[in-house]
């Protein structure tokens, strides 16, 4: 077994321990240090570092196992850097740290927001390392989604929209501010296309704040509302300017800064969306407004526009006052949005293994068609049979009994042991097949099926190529 070392110094990182992988080695071991720096490594004694996800000026960020766990739940591990940093940086970076342990403790009940799992400090000679473990989300960033597969069209954004405006609202409601929305801290989660709102690091929290008290500008360019370049005072609002150009970063997929006009300090992202509704248009125009109080008074007041009917409202919504508190509300939409498919291909490496389970089952039908359905030379009993098998596999995926993977696995052991048990059968009666075959009738049966297999996931490889080709074409 491998764990990663998070010493940010340390030259070799990756430790292989074989003795972990032997009988329950890895969950009762006390304690491993790393070969090369002398680093602990399974940190609190609990978790065991994988791989690094990334790494920014103030922190880095792990995969990890949770080794008390029956499944040794994955989970993410974010630690605070101490190297490289000014006292005032420090300083700065610590208190970051701390908010964004504290507010996860709060928000993390959301479920849309990755939940906060420890809290704690590592030391390890003269250096102290912090640490915050999060929930483990397997997904997609909107950012990987566009530069994979381009800008999103209106109706996925319109989910995107519908999904997380609720959670600003909870967040805001709960007397914080992200202050860091953009698409690289948006995911959506393989397993059932629901989205999440990450990287609370630089959330600040309005009921703490003093009065007057400005923003240490922490934003990233193109996002940032105006106020936080300027380093003033940041409001709710600030959360709903970036949402609003994240949006249409999606519906166009062009960068913010290819999409404002310096000459006249006015957006003019428009004319590469042309396809997209007044309505949505007017509800993003007005999130990124420059000054906040033209701006929507809180998420739920955009979301209220956005599912608004088309008949213009009488008067704009004012603004809440400047420290106000905001006035909850129960979050509903009153107009149904339908779900936008997966807006991304899978992983090549599921495509694959999809592709070469797909041509085996198929070359396992072929070879049972020419064998024991000659031989049966009951073609109406065949198809029964099938469309028994057919409509059996289709129940198991909607009732979600299997996944896409376990119904592959499932059909082709099926198929398999029918194939093998009728040959088995049959085999007097097939001398013709059965004499004929070079090898042992199974295994040529596997041998063939596998060479489907490698075949089908040529021929994938090859149209996955055309297709992102012709894409970068568009």
């Amino acid at each position: 077994m491998d764990i990663y070392c998070t010493r940010p110094t340390c030259t070799k990182p990756v430790n292989a321990f074989a003795d972990l992988d032997a009988g329950n080695t890895v969950k009762t071991v006390n304690q491993k240090f790393c070969l090369n720096c002398g680093m602990p490594l399974i940190l609190v004694g609990r978790y065991l570092t994988e791989k690094p996800l990334a790494r920014g000026g103030f922190g880095a960020t792990f995969t990890a196992r949770d080794r008390y766990t029956p499944a040794m739940r994955r989970c993410v591990v974010k630690q605070l850097l101490p190297v490289g940093l000014t006292p005032q940086q420090m300083d700065i970076a610590k208190q970051m740290f701390e908010r964004e342990g504290e507010v996860l403790e709060t928000l993390g009940a959301h479920t849309q927001i990755p939940d906060l799992l420890a809290f704690f400090e590592v030391q390890a000679g003269n250096d102290n390392f912090f640490y915050l473990v999060q929930e483990f989300i397997d997904g997609f960033t909107l950012e990987q989604i566009v530069e994979q597969n381009g800008s999103i069209d209106e109706a996925g954004v319109r989910e995107i929209i519908t999904s997380l405006l609720p959670v600003l609202q909870f967040v805001h409601e709960n007397g914080s501010i992200h202050r860091d929305i953009k698409p690289s801290n948006i995911m959506i989660r393989k397993q059932d296309q629901k989205y999440f709102l990450l990287d609370f690091g630089a959330v600040k929290q309005i009921a703490s704040a003093p009065v007057g008290q400005k923003s240490t500008g922490i934003f990233t360019p193109g996002y940032g509302a105006p106020e936080q370049m300027r380093g003033d005072k940041v409001f709710p609002a600030s959360d709903l300017y970036a949402f609003g150009v994240t949006c249409i970063f999606l519906l166009t997929g062009k960068l913010p800064e290819e999409l404002f006009d310096a000459h006249t300090n006015t957006w003019a992202w428009r004319t590469f969306a042309p396809k997209v509704s007044d309505r949505l248009a007017n509800v993003l125009d007005r999130m990124i407004q420059a000054a906040p109080s033209d701006r929507y008074d809180s998420a739920q007041a955009a979301l209220n526009a956005l599912n608004a009917s088309s008949k213009p409202q009488a008067q704009p919504v004012s603004p809440v006052p400047q420290g106000a508190p905001i006035a909850q509300s129960p979050i509903s939409s009153p107009v149904p949005v339908q779900p936008a498919q997966p807006l991304v291909l899978p992983p090549l490496g599921s495509q694959l293994f999809a592709a070469f389970s797909i041509g085996f089952e198929i070359a396992l039908f072929s070879i049972a068609s020419t064998t024991v359905g000659v031989t049966l030379n009951a073609p109406m009993a065949i198809l029964l049979v099938g469309a028994v098998i057919t409509l059996g596999a289709l129940w198991l995926r909607i009732t979600r009994v299997m996944d896409n993977k376990d119904l592959l696995f499932f059909l082709n052991g099926i198929t398999s042991i029918a194939l093998i048990a009728g040959l088995l059968i049959l085999k007097p009666a097939l001398p013709a097949f059965i004499a004929n075959v070079p090898l042992p009738w199974f295994a040529a049966i596997v041998l063939l099926a596998f060479l489907a297999g490698v075949g089908a996931v040529a021929v994938t490889t090859l149209f996955r190529l055309i297709y992102q080709v012709i894409y970068a074409m568009l």
